[in-house]
């Protein structure tokens, strides 16, 4: 009948049962909307969005630009009227909304990604998870029909919440990713804007760009990613991450010069975000500058202490106050003696 799987056989039954079982179960779980109208009260569109805790959605952000009003759809049928933004993340392309604590608590979270995933009615391989400069972790997926791969929420095989699937498109082909549960976690209550006032505060000067370079920089084409980051800046001169992503793709490339005056542009613009802090003292070590590397690390640790404690441990293990500059030495650095 064709159950045994051995060399070049097909799947073993057992395993076609459970990802039809998981693929069943993403199914079920992934049937809430997001619904957006406008001033008029008429439909905009409708995107996924899926439940993380009792009374808050995630949602994709692009859902919600110009939007008068917006409800959640839940599995139920029941509207629930978006309260307020709660939180939100534009690196991934995500907002977390508030529906009120009658709405469903959603799906279990799986402890981390695995091998496999499941979106909507597919199953993906996990390429490879890695840190993304001043992203953080993201996940690249292959899908056996990628054009019918749609952003989402990702569950494993469980059924349990894994993070979010993001859709970049680089070199003209598009490129699957997940972002974690993990990060968008942090994003829980950081709000509480009316949509209307959410709205007034978005200056989408150079957001096409951004979003392209960060495409490019999740595919680690840091060529790529540093054309679009340096339009996006161009575009928006205070567009403090896109400096931040400029500095690590500059470094990159190799001028850690140019990287570093990048990410003091970015705490210029935003003396608040940490990774510029982080990878700006990152740098610093990597170029022998001893004393400034500590006193970034003592900013830092008052921003993101487990940041600045990275940094810290990174400043220690490097050795870098055994280091000094001296021109007319190799690579313009030697040894204290």
């Amino acid at each position: 009948m064709g159950c045994n799987a051995g060399r070049g056989g097909r799947v073993p039954f057992s395993g076609m049962l459970r990802l039809a079982l998981a693929l069943a179960i993403a199914a079920s779980l992934h049937a809430g909307e997001l619904l957006a109208y406008d001033a008029a009260g008429a439909l905009k569109g409708s995107w996924p969005a899926e439940p993380v805790a009792a009374g808050f959605v995630l949602a994709p952000r692009e859902a919600l630009l110009g939007a008068a009003s917006a409800a959640y759809f839940d599995p139920r049928g029941v509207l629930h009227p978006v309260l307020w933004v709660s939180g939100d993340d534009p690196d991934a392309g995500l907002a977390e909304l508030f529906i009120g604590f009658q709405a469903p608590a959603g799906a279990p979270r799986a402890p981390d990604i695995g091998k496999t995933v499941v979106s909507g009615r597919q199953q993906a391989r996990v390429r490879y998870v890695k840190e993304s400069g001043g992203f953080g972790w993201i996940a690249r997926l292959e899908f056996d029909n990628p054009a019918a791969a749609a952003p989402g929420p990702l569950f494993d095989e469980q059924g349990r919440l894994l993070g979010w699937m993001v859709v970049k498109t680089v070199d003209g082909s598009p490129m699957h990713f997940a972002v974690p549960i993990a990060r968008l976690d942090q994003i829980r209550s950081t709000l509480r804007l009316a949509l209307a006032e959410w709205n007034a505060r978005q200056d989408r000067r150079g957001e096409d760009d951004y979003q392209r370079a960060l495409g490019h920089l999740w595919a680690d084409d840091f060529d790529g990613a540093k054309f679009y980051f340096s339009k996006a800046v161009e575009a928006r001169p205070s567009h403090a991450r896109a400096w931040l992503h400029l500095g690590f793709v500059e470094g990159k490339t190799g001028r850690t010069r140019r990287g570093m005056e990048c990410y003091e542009t970015a705490i210029r613009h935003d003396p608040a975000l940490a990774p510029a802090w982080y990878y700006l003292g990152f740098a610093l070590v990597m170029a022998g500058d001893a004393d400034r590397a500590k006193l970034v690390c003592q900013q830092l640790e008052k921003l993101d202490p487990a940041l600045g404690q990275k940094l810290r441990t990174f400043i220690e293990i490097s050795h870098v106050d055994t280091v000094e500059k001296d021109p007319s030495a190799p690579g313009g650095l030697r040894h204290k003696h």
